[in-house]
């Protein structure tokens, strides 16, 4: 990989959308106190708010404290007196959320925006608009951004997207709303939040900001099939990189046509999850910069890398693999815990097809050298972004709601979602029952591990990409070479983008 075509290549990608956004205007946010810097992806410690105030009982004579007393509205919604948002008024707003769902997905969620809609006693109004895929929507923030217009009260997006918002101030610090001793959220339910979900959006290069919140996730999962392991005399899924290599390459030589063992995945999220699963991680340990030449990412490249040359391995780039899952033509595959159900449809079809049980199949932990698993979690978050007081309050009343144990574990069964929060978890056991593949993957996310925030991973995803493949095609040799080119590649454009940020 030439190190002056792949710059040009990586800072072309960065182009379009950093222009838009240096162009744009900075928005007011007069309860947010947004500030300028950069994010990262090691998980900082959560932070802890203050459990909810309750109204101090009234006597004539009031002890003395230290601690200014914040007094609470008097009913549902009335303005606080005292604190971040004394005399905003949410009631009576209509605030509009740009959204990814699309289909049967997008039809179940307004059933919850409905009754959203009918419920909050701040008589609050959601307009819910999809607006295309992630990608759209982050183009269609950087147009209003550019044409000095604000966007949508409510957006979704990936953490890289919000250190891209923020460079304006575009977005709300959440940690106001989450920790107003009336507004917020207890000390107990932020701790109901698993830690590695909540502590996502923090951005510690931009004081520790938190720029979104985790309204669900997916997770990398390894799917296998438990029926042909038995036939191949195996009791059931590898979980350790030894173990997954002897049942890949028993079922590549059963097959005995290249197929039959491991769908290799080039992209940069099967990058970072064998790296986690070989105990590294491809950010410095202060989360400011790349370290894809670690220890652990050479091991886990070369590991495949033999994989593949021992014919244990082989690549598919004619679609999804679920199709080749189900037709036996790999005991193995990595994907999205989302990809679950088009997994079930594709074993029953081709059961059917072929007048036989369908296999039984399962999803676990990629396999690790680490004691305990450390899975790749990903998901876009809602963003409030820097409107006016009343409207962020508004935005915020609303994903306070969604996030709620109750209604996220009724989103998990429509969407097909993991929930961010443990008793949202403890609420399906219904759905578990329904599919237990799901279920298996639900017992990982406390062992899980999320991707950089940097303003610079969009493009250093297609990198990373490029790289394995690289790696792959080649004679193995030069394994470290070319994840040094791609750390460096990598750091530098992210120092370069800051630097135009500082401008």
């Amino acid at each position: 990989m030439s190190r002056k075509i792949s710059t040009w290549f990586f800072l072309l990608a960065l182009l379009v959308p950093l222009v838009l956004v240096a162009c744009g205007g900075s928005g007011t946010n007069t309860t947010s106190n947004n500030t300028t810097t950069s994010n990262d992806n090691t998980a900082p410690a959560a932070t802890t708010a203050p459990a909810a105030t309750t109204a101090p009982a009234v006597v004539d004579e009031p002890e003395a404290t230290d601690e200014p007393v914040v007094e609470e509205p008097m009913g549902p919604c009335e303005p606080a007196k005292d604190g971040a948002f004394a005399g905003v008024d949410p009631r009576g707003q209509t605030i509009v959320w740009w959204h990814n769902h699309s289909g049967s997905r997008q039809e179940r969620l307004l059933t919850l925006v409905e009754r959203f809609n009918q419920e909050n006693e701040c008589d609050i109004t959601l307009d819910a608009q999809n607006q295309g895929g992630y990608n759209d929507i982050r183009d269609k923030v950087n147009a209003s951004i550019f044409a000095g217009e604000a966007p949508a009260a409510l957006i979704v997006g990936y953490q890289n997207d919000q250190a891209f918002y923020q460079l304006n101030e575009g977005l709300a610090d959440l940690n106001i709303f989450l920790n107003d001793p009336y507004w917020g959220l207890s000390a107990e339910e932020q701790a109901d939040f698993y830690a590695s979900f909540f502590d996502q959006s923090i951005h510690p290069v931009f004081d520790n900001q938190r720029l979104g919140f985790p309204p669900n996730r997916s997770m990398e999962v390894m799917y296998y099939n438990q029926t042909w392991l038995e036939e191949l005399g195996f009791d059931g899924p590898p979980t350790t990189p030894d173990e997954f290599k002897e049942m890949s390459c028993a079922a590549a030589a059963a097959n005995g046509d290249g197929t039959g063992g491991f769908i290799l995945r080039d992209d940069a999220s099967a990058v970072a999850a064998w790296t986690y699963a070989f105990g590294g991680d491809v950010l410095t340990a202060d989360g400011t910069g790349y370290v894809y030449n670690g220890e652990a990412t050479i091991a886990a490249m070369a590991f495949l890398k033999e994989m593949l040359d021992e014919g244990c391995a082989y690549f598919f780039t004619e679609g999804f693999p679920n199709p080749e899952f189900a037709a036996r033509r790999a005991i193995f595959t990595m994907g999205s815990s989302s990809g679950i159900p088009f997994y079930n449809s594709d074993v029953n079809t081709i059961a059917t097809e072929a007048g036989r049980a369908p296999d039984v199949w399962g999803t676990a932990a990629i396999p690790h050298t680490t004691p305990e698993p450390v899975q790749n979690i990903y998901g876009g978050d809602i963003m409030i972004t820097a409107t006016s007081p009343e409207q962020e309050l508004a935005a915020w009343i609303f994903i306070k709601w969604f996030t709620s144990a109750e209604v996220m574990a009724e989103w998990s069964r429509m969407s097909g979602y993991f929930p961010t929060r443990a008793g949202s978890a403890a609420l399906l056991g219904d759905y578990v029952e329904t599919s237990p593949q799901w279920g298996q993957a639900l017992e990982l996310l406390p062992y899980s591990y999320y991707e950089p925030q940097l303003i610079s991973y969009t493009a250093v995803r297609d990198g990373a990409q490029a790289a394995f493949n690289e790696i792959m095609q080649g004679d193995g040799s030069n394994i470290k070479a070319i994840l040094d080119e791609l750390t460096e590649l990598a750091n530098e454009l992210q120092e370069e983008l800051m630097a135009e940020v500082g401008n």
